[in-house]
């Protein structure tokens, strides 16, 4: 028997398991262009990928490998992006991911569902530390890094199409203060 999916809510937002209706809000997402390229993902040809994202989804959250929430914001029928903790091999870290559908963007939302997830990551989970990588040119999702703690550990240059990116990392220690 697996554990329960964890659902997150925040004073805006419910993070909760992405299912069958999020397919299509997921493809508008990953069809955006300039959004696909930020987050360094590929950009989908058909809306049929959306299945294999879910089942890819679903499969990693049975495995124990990530644990991905649909962002729903309260008042918005569809779901406005996905977050997402892949636990590391070491079982104390994990990297975090987030995607907002472009019309949500500057609003403060993906800083609400980073902080939840993070509270979840190092108070429930008792993670250790919690890595991100974001493209040089996502200064966004930088800047949402930067003030969630992350500190810069490293650039390098993204082999699967030449982008300069950053890494990043917060330490437990360090996240306390954001609870």
């Amino acid at each position: 028997m697996s554990a329960p999916f964890p659902s997150l809510i925040t004073p805006r937002l419910v993070l909760r398991a992405p299912g069958e209706r999020d397919i299509a809000a997921w493809f508008v997402r990953a069809t955006d262009i300039e959004s696909a390229s930020l987050a360094g993902d590929p950009v989908p040809d058909h809306i049929s990928a959306g299945e294999r994202w879910l089942a890819r989804s679903r499969r990693r959250f049975a495995e124990g490998r990530a644990t991905q929430w649909s962002i729903d914001q309260k008042g918005v029928a569809d779901a406005i992006g996905t977050i997402t903790l892949s636990f590391e091999s070491d079982a104390r870290a994990a990297a975090l991911g987030f995607v907002l559908a472009r019309a949500h963007w500057g609003q403060g939302l993906g800083s609400e569902a980073a902080r939840e997830v993070l509270r979840y990551a190092f108070e429930t989970l008792a993670l250790e530390q919690v890595r991100a990588e974001a493209a040089a040119r996502n200064l966004a999702s930088l800047r949402i890094l930067a003030k969630l703690g992350f500190n810069h550990v490293e650039s390098f240059i993204d082999e699967t199409d030449g982008g300069r990116c950053e890494r990043l990392v917060l330490d437990g220690d360090a996240a306390s203060s954001l609870f």
